[in-house]
């Protein structure tokens, strides 16, 4: 059974913050698989598990990547 989980999230940096996530869902995560996509200021990601621990791991860590992306984009001014 796979566990998914859909989040999606609007910024308006969303296009720099997809740049600096996007290189971590190609590395290859056990039983775990992640789609990034962005429309306009919609960023979306996929989550993908073999079971719940791995998915709830994968789901905190792209949300740190994604709060941490945003935050550096705000401060920098890029």
């Amino acid at each position: 059974m796979m566990h998914t989980a859909t989040i999606i999230l609007q910024h308006p940096k969303a296009g720099v913050i997809e740049k600096t996530i996007r290189p971590e869902s190609a590395v290859e995560i056990p039983r775990t698989s992640v789609k990034v996509s962005r429309q306009d200021d919609k960023l979306r990601l996929d989550i993908e598990s073999g079971d719940v621990n791995g998915l709830r791991a994968a789901v905190n860590s792209y949300l740190r990547w994604v709060g941490m992306a945003a935050e550096i984009s705000e401060r920098t001014g890029e």
